[in-house]
Protein backbone atom coordinates (compact mmCIF):
# COMPACT_ATOMS: atom_id res chain seq x y z
CA UNK A 1 0.00 0.00 0.00
CA UNK A 2 2.57 3.07 0.94
CA UNK A 3 4.25 1.65 -2.50
CA UNK A 4 1.36 2.81 -4.53
CA UNK A 5 0.73 5.97 -1.90
CA UNK A 6 4.54 6.82 -3.50
CA UNK A 7 3.94 6.60 -6.55
CA UNK A 8 0.66 8.91 -6.87
CA UNK A 9 2.54 11.29 -4.35
CA UNK A 10 5.81 11.20 -7.14
CA UNK A 11 3.54 11.83 -9.95
CA UNK A 12 1.98 14.76 -7.87
CA UNK A 13 6.09 16.48 -6.84
CA UNK A 14 7.61 15.49 -11.16
CA UNK A 15 4.73 17.25 -12.33
CA UNK A 16 4.40 20.27 -10.20
CA UNK A 17 7.96 20.84 -10.05
CA UNK A 18 9.61 19.00 -12.37
CA UNK A 19 12.49 16.51 -12.50
CA UNK A 20 15.31 18.64 -10.92
CA UNK A 21 13.57 20.25 -8.30
CA UNK A 22 12.02 16.94 -7.15
CA UNK A 23 12.52 15.95 -3.74
CA UNK A 24 12.71 12.38 -1.89
CA UNK A 25 11.75 14.88 1.10
CA UNK A 26 8.47 16.05 -0.45
CA UNK A 27 7.63 12.68 -2.37
CA UNK A 28 7.58 11.15 1.42
CA UNK A 29 5.94 13.54 3.01
CA UNK A 30 3.06 13.98 0.82
CA UNK A 31 2.83 10.33 0.39
CA UNK A 32 2.69 10.28 4.26
CA UNK A 33 5.18 7.76 4.75
CA UNK A 34 8.98 7.73 6.75
CA UNK A 35 11.56 8.49 4.53
CA UNK A 36 13.16 5.10 5.27
CA UNK A 37 9.96 3.53 3.58
CA UNK A 38 10.71 5.61 0.50
CA UNK A 39 13.81 4.47 0.25
CA UNK A 40 12.47 0.74 0.93
CA UNK A 41 10.82 0.61 -1.87
CA UNK A 42 12.83 3.17 -4.35
CA UNK A 43 16.85 3.93 -3.69
CA UNK A 44 16.56 7.46 -5.82
CA UNK A 45 15.06 9.82 -7.50
CA UNK A 46 16.06 8.76 -10.48
CA UNK A 47 14.72 4.96 -9.97
CA UNK A 48 11.07 6.15 -9.08
CA UNK A 49 11.04 8.38 -11.70
CA UNK A 50 11.77 5.82 -14.12
CA UNK A 51 9.50 3.42 -12.13
CA UNK A 52 6.63 5.97 -12.99
CA UNK A 53 7.73 6.59 -16.30
CA UNK A 54 7.49 3.14 -17.40
CA UNK A 55 4.94 2.53 -15.71
CA UNK A 56 2.65 6.04 -18.17
CA UNK A 57 4.05 3.79 -20.96
CA UNK A 58 3.24 0.70 -20.21
CA UNK A 59 -0.63 1.73 -19.57
CA UNK A 60 -0.64 3.31 -23.44
CA UNK A 61 1.06 0.41 -24.79
CA UNK A 62 -1.40 -2.38 -23.00
CA UNK A 63 -4.54 -0.12 -23.91
CA UNK A 64 -3.21 0.27 -27.90
CA UNK A 65 -2.62 -3.70 -27.27
CA UNK A 66 -6.29 -4.35 -26.51
CA UNK A 67 -7.44 -1.64 -28.81
CA UNK A 68 -5.40 -4.02 -31.82
CA UNK A 69 -6.79 -7.52 -30.29
CA UNK A 70 -10.30 -6.22 -30.93
CA UNK A 71 -11.47 -6.07 -34.70
CA UNK A 72 -11.09 -2.54 -35.18
CA UNK A 73 -10.45 -0.43 -38.26
CA UNK A 74 -6.86 1.28 -38.54
CA UNK A 75 -8.90 4.45 -38.66
CA UNK A 76 -10.34 3.73 -35.27
CA UNK A 77 -7.33 2.10 -34.26
CA UNK A 78 -5.38 5.32 -34.98
CA UNK A 79 -7.88 7.27 -33.50
CA UNK A 80 -7.40 5.69 -30.20
CA UNK A 81 -4.03 5.53 -30.41
CA UNK A 82 -3.81 9.50 -29.95
CA UNK A 83 -6.45 9.52 -27.39
CA UNK A 84 -4.74 6.85 -25.49
CA UNK A 85 -1.23 9.53 -26.39
CA UNK A 86 -3.16 12.10 -25.30
CA UNK A 87 -4.30 10.61 -21.86
CA UNK A 88 -0.73 10.18 -20.90
CA UNK A 89 0.73 13.13 -21.76
CA UNK A 90 -2.92 15.41 -20.69
CA UNK A 91 -3.17 13.41 -17.04
CA UNK A 92 1.17 13.35 -16.45
CA UNK A 93 1.42 16.27 -18.54
CA UNK A 94 4.70 17.23 -15.96
CA UNK A 95 6.40 13.72 -16.61
CA UNK A 96 5.70 13.58 -20.09
CA UNK A 97 7.27 17.02 -20.74
CA UNK A 98 10.03 15.87 -18.37
CA UNK A 99 10.35 12.38 -20.38
CA UNK A 100 10.21 14.35 -23.76
CA UNK A 101 12.23 17.51 -23.24
CA UNK A 102 13.86 17.84 -20.07
CA UNK A 103 16.06 14.58 -19.73
CA UNK A 104 19.45 15.82 -20.06
CA UNK A 105 21.38 16.13 -17.10
CA UNK A 106 21.40 15.98 -13.53
CA UNK A 107 19.88 12.23 -13.65
CA UNK A 108 21.72 8.73 -13.16
CA UNK A 109 23.11 7.82 -16.41
CA UNK A 110 21.81 4.54 -16.49
CA UNK A 111 18.31 5.43 -15.90
CA UNK A 112 18.83 7.69 -18.84
CA UNK A 113 19.39 5.86 -21.07
CA UNK A 114 16.95 3.23 -20.04
CA UNK A 115 14.45 5.72 -20.49
CA UNK A 116 15.46 7.07 -23.84
CA UNK A 117 15.65 3.31 -24.92
CA UNK A 118 12.08 3.22 -23.31
CA UNK A 119 10.77 6.21 -25.79
CA UNK A 120 12.45 4.53 -28.86
CA UNK A 121 10.56 1.18 -27.98
CA UNK A 122 7.43 3.13 -27.85
CA UNK A 123 7.98 4.54 -30.80
CA UNK A 124 9.04 1.29 -32.54
CA UNK A 125 6.02 0.03 -31.01
CA UNK A 126 3.42 2.58 -33.01
CA UNK A 127 5.52 2.13 -36.15
CA UNK A 128 4.73 -1.11 -36.42
CA UNK A 129 0.91 -0.61 -36.12
CA UNK A 130 1.63 1.81 -38.92
CA UNK A 131 3.70 -1.14 -40.80
CA UNK A 132 0.88 -3.40 -40.41
CA UNK A 133 -1.45 -0.39 -42.22
CA UNK A 134 0.78 0.47 -44.89
CA UNK A 135 0.91 -3.64 -45.71
CA UNK A 136 -2.66 -4.18 -46.20
CA UNK A 137 -2.22 -1.18 -48.41
CA UNK A 138 -4.38 1.00 -46.14
CA UNK A 139 -1.54 3.44 -45.46
CA UNK A 140 0.92 5.29 -48.30
CA UNK A 141 4.17 3.93 -48.48
CA UNK A 142 6.19 5.67 -45.95
CA UNK A 143 8.81 5.65 -43.24
CA UNK A 144 7.01 4.41 -40.36
CA UNK A 145 9.45 5.07 -37.77
CA UNK A 146 9.27 8.84 -38.96
CA UNK A 147 5.76 8.69 -38.83
CA UNK A 148 5.76 7.13 -35.57
CA UNK A 149 8.05 9.58 -33.72
CA UNK A 150 6.33 12.58 -35.79
CA UNK A 151 2.74 11.24 -34.27
CA UNK A 152 4.60 11.21 -30.35
CA UNK A 153 6.68 14.68 -30.81
CA UNK A 154 3.43 16.02 -32.33
CA UNK A 155 1.01 15.26 -29.55
CA UNK A 156 3.33 15.37 -26.64
CA UNK A 157 3.94 19.55 -27.99
CA UNK A 158 0.41 19.55 -28.82
CA UNK A 159 -0.80 18.51 -25.36
CA UNK A 160 2.11 21.17 -23.48
CA UNK A 161 0.36 23.54 -25.71
CA UNK A 162 -3.17 22.72 -24.61
CA UNK A 163 -2.34 22.74 -20.90
CA UNK A 164 -1.12 26.27 -21.22
CA UNK A 165 -4.07 26.96 -23.01
CA UNK A 166 -7.47 24.92 -21.92
CA UNK A 167 -9.53 28.21 -22.60
CA UNK A 168 -9.02 27.95 -26.03
CA UNK A 169 -10.11 24.84 -26.96
CA UNK A 170 -11.84 21.14 -25.65
CA UNK A 171 -9.59 18.15 -25.34
CA UNK A 172 -12.31 16.27 -27.72
CA UNK A 173 -11.71 18.72 -30.21
CA UNK A 174 -7.78 18.24 -29.98
CA UNK A 175 -8.04 14.72 -30.60
CA UNK A 176 -10.51 15.10 -33.31
CA UNK A 177 -8.09 17.71 -35.15
CA UNK A 178 -4.80 15.49 -34.74
CA UNK A 179 -7.00 12.34 -36.06
CA UNK A 180 -7.41 14.26 -39.26
CA UNK A 181 -3.85 15.75 -39.75
CA UNK A 182 -2.40 12.53 -38.99
CA UNK A 183 -4.89 10.24 -41.04
CA UNK A 184 -4.87 12.75 -43.95
CA UNK A 185 -1.09 12.29 -44.20
CA UNK A 186 -0.87 8.61 -43.75
CA UNK A 187 -4.30 7.45 -45.10
CA UNK A 188 -3.99 6.63 -49.33
CA UNK A 189 -6.76 8.15 -50.84
CA UNK A 190 -9.15 7.18 -53.88
CA UNK A 191 -6.60 7.16 -56.97
CA UNK A 192 -3.59 6.92 -54.88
Amino acid sequence: MSKVKIIHAAVDVFSENGYHRASMDEIALRANVAKGTLYYHFPGKAQLFKTLVVQGFQEVIDKIRADLQADLTLEEQIRRIVRHNLDLFLESSGLAHIVFNELSNGIDQEVLEELKKLRIDYIHFLAEVLEEGKQEGVLRDVNCQLAAAGIVGMLDSAANYFMSNTHELSRDHMERFFYTIITSGLFMTAGE
